[in-house]
């Protein structure tokens, strides 16, 4: 556990080999180890799931499982009837119903998340490392989720679970590693410990109040949404004020992104209006928002060539 920022991620990074540690040893089944890289410690036994899926919507459920690692014969075929069965004997185990044959596409992020751990099974993974697993799941299919992680440890095997998410801390893990600002702060047992401990821990100081209020002044109204359709999202309306901050929640694909890069221009509108300032805009291009609304992107694109003054 960590605040966003402690480490948590590159430290797992580091473990699988996808960073070179600078110094300090890890010990895998009582060998120190050096892994060169994802694929070498997934050979070894351990995996790692990623926040974001790497997985391919245009391929078979099979495809994406063994994607690199086909069944061949001597001759270079592929033996297709081989590996959707090992395929449906992974997902069996982790009840998902659908057959290996599916295009992934069809499946819900939920889903596709099996899929991967089905994937880190493949390895015969005596760890599995999760990292922020439930970002885009429902709670149905979080607890689902969560009743395979249960099974894989009656099985043996070893989860490394990372949350900034208490709740899921305390439902489903049994040891605790704090980490702060890339250091190691202490370890604990689930039972040893509580949600006030551990926020000591994670932030260096207690906390009284976890959302402390603050009052504000918002000022005049500054822009204002009705009815916007298109592109991903229906019928959104809402209005910010000067100095007032909104957020958008929802899971991944409900239309976050998308509405924003309506507003900005980047995405067009079918209907609805958009008042900045009391006037309404109309942006159908992202050079005609410019000079009124800025949008900082989720994935940020530098060229590394270039100096800042030119990003």
């Amino acid at each position: 556990m960590g605040e966003n920022g402690a480490g948590k991620s590159t430290l797992m990074k580091v473990l699988t080999g996808i960073y070179t540690m600078d110094s300090g040893s890890i010990f895998y089944q009582n060998a120190p180890v050096a892994f060169k890289g994802p694929r070498d410690s997934q050979e070894a036994g351990i995996s790692i799931i990623h926040q974001e899926l790497n997985l391919i919507p245009e391929l078979t459920i099979a495809e994406n499982i063994f994607l690199g690692r086909e069944f061949t014969s001597k001759f270079g075929r592929i033996q297709w009837d081989q590996m959707y069965q090992e395929a449906d004997r992974l997902l069996a185990r982790l009840n998902v119903k659908h057959s290996s044959k599916t295009l992934l596409g069809a499946l819900s992020l939920g889903e596709q998340q099996m899929v991967e751990i089905a994937k880190a099974l493949s390895f015969d993974s005596k760890v599995i490392i999760m990292d922020e697993p439930t970002d885009a799941l429902t709670d149905t299919e979080t607890e689902s989720l969560f009743s395979v992680i249960r099974e894989l440890r009656e099985q043996g095997c070893g989860i490394v679970y990372i949350s900034h998410r208490l709740k899921e801390i305390f439902e489903i893990c049994d040891d605790i590693t704090v980490l702060r600002d890339g250091k190691f702060i202490g370890q604990c047992q689930v039972s040893e410990t509580d949600e006030d401990g551990l926020i000591e821990m994670m932030v260096g100081r207690k906390l009284d109040e976890q959302y402390p209020r603050i009052d504000v002044r918002h000022g005049d109204l500054c822009l204002e949404v009705k009815g916007l359709t298109g592109s991903g999202v229906h019928d959104i309306s809402f209005n910010l004020k000067r100095g007032e901050i909104l957020g958008v929640s929802g899971l991944m694909g409900a239309g976050r992104t998308e509405l924003m890069k309506v507003i900005y221009g980047a995405l067009p509108s079918e209907r609805g209006v958009i008042n900045l300032d009391n006037r309404t805009i109309n942006p159908v291009s992202h050079k005609m928002a410019l000079p009124m609304v800025s949008l900082i992107s989720r994935k940020t694109v530098r060229v590394m060539d270039w100096c800042l003054a030119f990003q």
